[in-house]
């Protein structure tokens, strides 16, 4: 990591499993916008196939609709099925670094 304050860079690293030996997950907020004007139907579609997976999703009154907690094969189908009529952006994240 590169601290622009003081010119310095320094390592991290990442606690890649937790404390029963299980991978951490990539996870984060998957957020959809409509391609088009023409109709809201694949937003309303995706709101149900996240309510099918488990997901939690809000949609706003400007029409982005987020997804939370969103793991990566959801968020890549989520993405292939949904994304020739909205306009996908996600950012996963894995939990802070464990030591700077």
């Amino acid at each position: 990591m590169y601290d622009c304050l003081q010119d310095s860079c320094s390592d991290f690293s990442f606690a890649v499993y937790d404390a029963v030996g299980r991978k951490r997950p990539l996870q984060g907020s998957l957020t959809a916008t409509l391609l088009s004007a023409d109709s809201s139907l694949p937003l309303q579609d995706l709101i149900n196939y996240a309510d099918q997976l488990g997901y939690s999703s809000q949609l706003d009154e400007s029409g982005l609709l987020t997804i939370h907690d969103v793991g990566l094969l959801d968020a890549l189908n989520i993405n292939s099925r949904f994304g020739q009529h909205l306009i996908i952006s996600c950012d996963l994240r894995r939990e802070t670094p464990v030591r700077f």
